[in-house]
């Protein structure tokens, strides 16, 4: 098990990566790190949150944040634009690539689904099912 998850994790990371590469539907995605990729996850989440609203979210502080999302400003896939109300605050929104990055990786969940679905039996499926939701369950708890 110690070896077998990582392995696991690296072979999704890996597929998705790939899949970005082959479809060119995000060019340069597929040298973005996890992340990176969980900002522009919690900026699709969010909508146009401000930087403190995605700290929070990510349970990070504020200053990565910045710096994280700094770079996806240079990278193009995501723009930070001073809020009316509050001149303090920073919103940040999803670009065209940002968008097009998103929809490609939830096609590619959609995939998973389906090849976890022809690589199992039905009852194996099942089983699968009530692994993950476990997992989730205990890694929302702490």
């Amino acid at each position: 098990m110690d070896k077998l998850l990582p392995e696991f994790i690296n072979t999704l990371d890996a597929s998705f990566k790939k899949l970005l590469k082959e479809t060119n539907s995000a060019p340069g995605a597929s040298k973005l790190t996890v992340s990176q990729l969980q900002y522009i996850d919690a900026v699709h989440t969010l909508g146009e949150p401000s930087i403190t609203e995605l700290a929070d979210a990510l349970t990070i502080t504020k200053a990565s944040v910045t710096v994280g999302i700094n770079k996806l400003v240079r990278q193009g896939y995501v723009v930070k634009s001073q809020s009316y109300e509050d001149r303090r605050v920073f919103r940040v929104s999803l670009t065209e690539a940002g968008g097009t990055l998103v929809k490609a990786k939830l096609q590619t969940l959609e995939n998973y689904v389906g090849v976890i679905h022809a690589a199992l039996t039905e009852v194996e499926a099942k089983q699968f099912e009530t692994i993950v939701t476990k997992l989730i369950e205990h890694f929302r708890q702490t």
